[in-house]
């Protein structure tokens, strides 16, 4: 099966507000390959779904949306009841083995006509979202605080382990002028989450906020490491890391900076924490001129309507802000300036999608744009 391409959510969705917003008639067809049990959904059974909905290919004007969840989506225009019932009769067909199991027709194979049934294809749209993201760094549970001591045996044991098996990637994508979605760059985290489950799975290690951001400097140095290896820096496109203000500053960077190819010279993000910024306004200003001479592009993250309000952007020279999207955003009136500096990260929803686009936001990353990581979905291929 194909791996449902980036934005492909996004772009029903821009087309359901098209036809709503100026009453264009369309009718839909709606495959719900979410649906069946898992004795079905095996990947040959996956692979020859899209087969069954091509005699709408024919149809006048149609498209085809493959959203996260694995369901198909065909819009067209104009009558097309003929190709209908010929998809309807190749997938009775395709799981005609095992009629028991399959699903309510029904259910498996819905009709939608826009502009009247623009809410319920939303509503349907957004639980397509609904799936594991392994990638997203959640809270580890509650346990017992690092110690001084415990902090210095768990950076030993740091300095010798093999960190690339905790590295993700997530993607900030590009909103392009159709309202689809296309790669901006990577950034390049180590899960903290699956690190304490594997290192110290009796510890929270935000318990103590000192001892925590102690904690980072080491993963900063690690991630560095890793990003200086030959093989990870080979074929790489544009990618972003997060660093302390200090890390800038370290021997690592140094290294790392010395093994940049230099086709990625203008294409590295490096996102500094507001709070960090702030704390140290001397330090940041050298980092900051000491990255930019070597051609990276600086990032505050993280910001919040209260932080953004008080933030002297000009005065920090900065290239882009990355908010987190609550609802604070949409009830706030700050001027965020010019749009295109700004990412919205958090956007799992359309309320943040529609938000950012009314202002002409361009970047945004969450899984209303990257649904699915490859990794989530491999064993689907």
């Amino acid at each position: 099966m194909k791996i449902a391409e980036t934005g492909d959510a996004a772009r029903l969705e821009a087309l359901i507000g098209e036809s709503a917003g100026a009453g264009i008639a369309r009718e839909v067809l709606w495959f719900s390959l979410s649906l069946l049990p898992s004795p079905l959904a095996e990947p040959h059974h996956l692979r020859l779904a899209g087969d069954a909905l091509a005699p709408l290919e024919a149809a006048d004007r149609v498209r085809k949306f493959v959203l996260p969840n694995d369901d198909q989506v065909m819009t067209w225009r104009g009558a097309a009841q003929e190709l209908v019932r010929q998809c309807e009769e190749l997938v009775r067909h395709l799981f005609a083995d095992e009629p028991s199991l399959l699903p309510e027709p029904r259910a498996l194979l819905q009709r939608f006509h826009l502009p009247a049934d623009a809410a319920r294809m939303r509503e349907k749209l957004a639980a397509s979202y609904d799936i594991a993201d392994p990638d997203i760094d959640l809270e580890p549970e509650a346990g017992v605080a690092l110690t001084p001591a415990r902090l210095a045996l768990l950076e030993t044991d740091l300095a010798t382990a093999n960190v690339a098996r905790f590295a993700r990637r997530k993607d900030v994508c590009v909103r392009q002028d159709d309202g689809s979605f296309g790669p901006g760059w990577e950034v390049r985290v180590l899960s903290i989450r699956e690190l304490a489950e594997t290192l110290a799975p009796e510890h929270d290690l935000r318990a103590d906020p000192w001892l925590f951001r102690r904690l980072t400097r080491s993963l900063d140095r690690r991630m560095l490491a890793l990003l200086a290896a030959p093989e990870e820096l080979r074929s790489a496109g544009p990618f972003g890391i997060n660093l302390h203000v200090g890390s800038i500053l370290a021997p690592d960077f140094l290294r790392f900076d010395e093994a940049l190819p230099g086709r990625l010279r203008g294409h590295v993000v490096i996102g500094l924490d507001a709070g960090d910024v702030m704390g140290d306004p001397a330090a940041f200003g050298f980092a900051r001129d000491f990255a930019r001479a070597r051609h990276y592009r600086l990032m505050l993250r993280g910001m919040t309507p209260a932080g953004f309000a008080l933030l002297p952007r000009g005065r920090l020279r900065v290239d882009l802000v990355q908010i987190r999207w609550s609802q604070g955003w949409a009830e706030s009136d700050i001027d965020l300036g010019d749009p295109a500096d700004i990412v919205i990260a958090g956007t799992d929803g359309f309320a943040a999608l529609d938000w950012g686009r009314l202002r002409g936001i361009r970047h945004f990353q969450g899984k209303i744009v990257t649904p699915a990581t490859r990794r989530n979905i491999s064993h689907r291929l």
